[in-house]
């Protein structure tokens, strides 16, 4: 069954990494390891302390402006945080095309090698949204990480989630949504994506889709004004969960 307010047939999908799940720590962590080609075993011991401090501050600064695997490697060759969307992509875009589809290999492989050898320590770097958690049983799900992992973590924390609704690896989101539009046999408008990436909410919004920036997850400076500017709806957490259950959702998109 759809999550879809009473007064329609729109479909809510869900963006994983910012907007169900925290896990900024685990990405750090799997992007140090690929990188160096270390053993899976580090993420467990040391752990992030074995990640040098300038590259923790470093990621966490870059995190807004990543939307796939790929850009975790900018944040470990650059040496300064870019300070807007078009700063990062220019960067991204310097790095030779081989480099990169190199590292999403070994990072996705890395990953794949934590989650079977150390699993608990790989879970505890995953922080759930408990407050829209319930949101998720009946979503869809559209995201940039595996399905398996989003499933992993869903189980560890309670999350409902069914496979067939999970639209994964992504390094764009609209041919998902134009999958899901034709799957629910509704219209482009009517599926909505809530994200918290405002260049996930804007190539949405331009593809003829309902989108919702979520002011929690990982923003850059001036994604706020960005999402004024363009007319994208801004929804707290409390804000989405009221509105929806008020079969109203929508309306603030």
């Amino acid at each position: 069954m759809s999550v879809r307010a009473a007064h329609g047939p729109e479909v809510l999908v869900l963006d994983f990494d910012g907007v169900l799940c925290d896990s900024i720590e685990e990405c750090t962590l799997v992007a140090h390891l690929a990188y160096e080609g270390l053993p899976a075993r580090a993420f467990a011991e040391p752990g992030l302390a074995g990640v040098p401090p300038d590259v923790v501050e470093r990621f966490r600064h870059y995190r807004p402006f990543m939307r796939h695997l790929g850009h975790f490697l900018v944040a470990l060759v650059d040496t300064g945080p870019p300070q807007d969307h078009a700063a990062f992509a220019a960067r991204y875009a310097r790095v030779p095309t081989a480099r990169a589809e190199t590292f999403v290999e070994t990072a996705t492989a890395v990953r794949a090698e934590v989650r079977r050898d150390h699993l608990a320590a790989w879970l505890a770097r995953h922080r759930v949204e408990a407050a829209i958690a319930a949101l998720a049983a009946g979503a869809y799900i559209a995201t940039a990480r595996d399905a398996s992992s989003v499933l992993e973590i869903g189980r560890a924390h309670g999350l409902r989630l069914n496979h067939a609704r999970i639209f994964h690896s992504l390094r764009d989101k609209t041919d998902a949504l134009a999958s899901i539009a034709s799957l629910e046999s509704v219209r482009r408008s009517d599926v909505r994506l809530v994200d918290d990436s405002i260049e996930n909410c804007l190539a949405a919004k331009a593809a003829g889709f309902g989108a919702g920036w979520a002011t929690w997850g990982y923003h850059a400076p001036g994604d706020a004004k960005i999402a004024r500017t363009h007319r994208i709806g801004a929804l707290t957490v409390d804000e989405l969960k009221k509105a929806w259950y008020c079969a109203q959702v929508f309306r603030l998109f």
